[in-house]
């Protein structure tokens, strides 16, 4: 797709200015499904694909973790820029991260085989189940809040965290992408936080949580000692 065309489309769509400041989305899904056509058949496959990959709640009860890591592989190989495929590498990794930590509060203990879930960070996970930050707290600083939230079960706090840790993320990218695919990618994932926090209260915060680390762990959760044949 053209520069010029990214231009047309990122102008035409209303600024996004927070997240927690937020009441409702800047423009509903359909006028952005609407304006989002104006993209290549190309470009708006992949969109799809990434935001798919990028937010939990797209996936199915019966997700297929292995078929998801053959879909994020096959993805992030075709992605047009390094700056993507880091991106979507750590929305992935985030996700592992998670599902391990809600996993550790439970007493489980470190998978057992080496590919057990998507994302750069599962090896090293495993090789640091016994630290309380998985050996993670450089690379995620939001995860020492993280952990106190899950001690606390404080989910309601524990998902602001995640969704102010993505934004922050956005940010960064955004800073070095204006008029471009990439631009196109982060307004779509920015708009997915506002509708997720502008739908949010203490109740389905709780609900969802426990629904997204369950749909995480997939089949890693049939490899852990003690699970249920």
């Amino acid at each position: 797709m053209a520069e010029n065309a990214y231009y047309t489309l990122l102008t035409s769509l209303p600024h996004i200015d927070s997240l927690f400041d937020s009441k409702i989305t800047p423009i509903s899904r359909i006028q952005l499904d609407r304006r989002l056509s104006m993209l290549s058949r190309d470009d708006r496959e992949m969109l799809i694909q990434v935001e798919q990959l990028m937010h939990w709640s797209h996936l199915d009860d019966d997700v297929n973790e292995a078929a998801l890591i053959k879909l994020a592989a096959r993805l992030i190989s075709d992605l047009p820029s390094e700056s993507l495929r880091d991106l979507v590498n750590w929305r992935l990794d985030m996700r592992t991260v998670i599902a391990a930590l809600r996993r550790k509060m439970r007493g489980d203990q470190a998978p057992t085989t080496a590919r057990w879930s998507y994302g750069t960070r599962y090896a090293y996970i495993r090789r640091n189940w016994s630290s309380p930050t998985l050996g993670l707290q450089n690379a995620f600083p939001w995860i020492l809040n993280a952990v106190e939230c899950l001690d606390k079960k404080d989910y309601a706090a524990l998902e602001k965290i995640l969704l102010e840790a993505v934004w922050r993320k956005l940010d960064e990218v955004s800073s070095r992408h204006s008029f471009d695919f990439e631009a196109v990618v982060i307004y779509l994932l920015r708009w997915n936080l506002v509708a997720r926090w502008t739908a949010y209260n203490g109740e389905q915060a709780i609900t969802r949580f426990k629904e997204l680390t369950e749909l995480a762990l997939g089949d890693f959760a049939a490899q852990l000692p003690g699970s249920p044949a």
